[in-house]
């Protein structure tokens, strides 16, 4: 009698582990959204979890609650369609090589997270990893911000992290880009979440 297709895993809810065993893009984004809209979780608590951008999580969500299954998969209309190198203008071009150049372990997910919250389109990973390691120039000449311990003024410190994070950096590429680390850059971000809701 053949033996069972799959070995058995035992149950988890951690994050490394399920997106390590997830065989498709749109299962692990499934994954990510799941306690939101199965549970009412809150996507602040979701993204502290998993380390994606609240922002980009909550947006995912509401997709899926307004189209279902469908918005997990690239279309025009869901998310915008994975685009290859050959159809990228240049100014994502540029940006691809500019992030990749500012925190070399960002992941070529994670830049095309940001092209997609700068521009709208969202470029395959495949072609990030080609642009990003190909002779291109970067456009930066020195970094945008100086490391967290470097920058004298608190109220600049929490500044280069908010716009870093509304660019669509997780708080770990955050972390590693301001030689920090990521509870100091989640306080941070929280802290200025509060304020805004206390304003």
């Amino acid at each position: 009698m053949p033996g069972p297709k799959r070995n058995r895993r035992e149950r988890t809810d951690e994050w490394a582990n399920i997106k390590q065993w997830t065989l498709w893009p749109e299962q692990e984004l499934y994954e990510q959204i799941r306690p939101v809209v199965l549970f009412h979780e809150t996507a602040g608590e979701r993204a502290k979890e998993i380390d994606v951008p609240e922002r980009t999580l909550a947006r995912k969500a509401d997709e899926f609650e307004r189209s279902g299954m469908q918005s997990l998969f690239s279309s025009g209309a869901q998310g915008g369609a994975r685009e290859t190198g050959k159809t990228l203008p240049p100014e994502i071009r540029q940006l691809i090589v500019d992030l990749h150049t500012e925190l070399p372990t960002m992941s070529w997910r994670e830049i095309a997270e940001v092209c997609y919250i700068r521009y709208g389109r969202r470029p395959d990973h495949k072609s990030v990893k080609r642009i990003a390691t190909s002779s291109h120039r970067p456009s930066l000449r020195e970094r945008r911000y100086q490391p967290w311990h470097q920058i004298p003024d608190p109220a600049e410190r929490r500044l280069a992290v908010i716009r870093l994070h509304s660019e669509g950096w997780s708080i770990t590429c955050i972390a590693a880009y301001m030689q920090t680390t990521r509870p100091t850059i989640y306080a941070t971000l929280q802290r200025w979440k509060e304020e805004q809701f206390a304003a």
